[in-house]
């Protein structure tokens, strides 16, 4: 957060414009009820006001450690009490010092000691003011910054999306299901027609819900089960697939779309290399403020081993992050036959 009156030079003469004014009018003051000589009541008021006005930028250091949203009460209290305190001593003895020693007046002395309750007084006064002023201008920045990063979020939002969805609705996983469908038609037209039902349901899901939606795992679970019975149809015995869902989980709100590319990572890199039949496993458990999912495939390790995590599981992992500002809530593990990706999803969205 800037200082605001080290913003730009504007801000800075608007400033200082108050404490000067102060002291020509005091110096004015002084001088015009023949109080002092013209020359110390123009040195007693510009030091006082250069005393004051650089003590008033340091100021906001204070409030800037007592941060309402992170400091208790007390410590706020405290804090600014015992800073007027610091604040009005130091104004008025650094004051004092710098004009005795240009002016070494026995007059002035008396002078400062009619004065010294005035502004004793007015010290604290001046010091309340100049913490309101801060406080008003730091909740005016937070609001702006807030803002911005609300923006800059929903704009990197978009673009994950973007991406998220390119890798969601795959176009050979379109082409693959077409082509399976031609085929069904001439061998197995009920499969074929369960086939079209199935696929047209999980692309009116897929393309009806808005990214950042979110559903219910049960719902979601419902898609993916649509998405599994197409490839289902087509791998046959090579592909099955189980969800071990604990009930406190199917209600736990999650984002759209957002087991879509696990599935799709496990059956690339599951069943496509491997000449064995391939389980896919959905296990999702409650736990205080968050749900795990995991899903674990089977995998031939004689296949070669896998090149990074693939664009659906970075995204997703991107997605995540976005959503509720960490980067560790997906993982994944490779151990002997098996490939696990754990997902955590927070009870609560991150609030900015």
């Amino acid at each position: 957060m800037e200082h605001p009156i080290k913003v730009n030079r504007i801000s800075a003469l608007v400033y200082w414009l108050f404490p000067m004014g102060m002291a020509i009018a005091q110096a004015v003051f002084n001088n015009y009820y023949q109080i002092l000589p013209v020359s110390v009541a123009l040195m007693d008021g510009l030091t006082f006001g250069a005393v004051l006005g650089s003590l008033g930028i340091a100021v906001w250091y204070v409030v800037r450690y007592n941060d309402p949203e992170h400091s208790p009460g007390i410590q706020i209290f405290t804090s600014h009490v015992l800073a007027a305190l610091v604040f009005t001593a130091t104004w008025i003895l650094t004051s004092k010092l710098i004009v005795k020693i240009l002016f070494n007046d026995p007059q002035y002395d008396i002078y400062l000691n009619d004065q010294l309750p005035g502004r004793i007084f007015a010290g604290p006064i001046i010091y309340t003011l100049l913490v309101c002023f801060y406080y008003i201008d730091a909740y005016r920045q937070y609001n702006r910054e807030k803002h911005l990063k609300e923006s800059q979020l929903q704009l990197q939002i978009r673009k994950a999306q973007l991406s998220a969805l390119k890798s969601q609705i795959n176009p050979h996983f379109l082409f693959n299901s077409l082509n399976s469908i031609a085929s069904l038609t001439l061998t197995n037209p009920d499969k074929a027609h369960g086939m079209i039902i199935a696929l047209s349901d999980f692309m009116r899901y897929s393309l009806r819900k808005q990214q950042d939606d979110m559903v219910t795992l049960e719902v979601e679970l419902r898609n993916i089960g649509l998405y599994l019975q197409i490839e289902k149809i087509r791998f046959g015995n090579n592909l099955s697939y189980r969800f071990d869902v604990d009930e406190a989980c199917t209600q736990h709100l999650i984002p759209n779309l957002i087991l879509q590319p696990i599935f799709e990572n496990a059956i690339k890199y599951g069943i496509y290399e491997s000449s064995e039949p391939v389980e896919i496993v959905l296990e999702a458990r409650k736990f205080p403020g968050q749900m795990d999912i995991t899903v674990i495939n089977d995998f031939d390790p004689t296949a070669g081993s896998r090149q990074g995590e693939g664009v659906g599981l970075t995204n997703t992992k991107d997605r995540l992050s976005l959503l509720y500002g960490s980067t560790t809530l997906l993982q994944t593990e490779q151990n002997k036959n098996q490939f696990r990706v754990k997902m955590v999803i927070p009870d609560q969205l991150e609030t900015r």
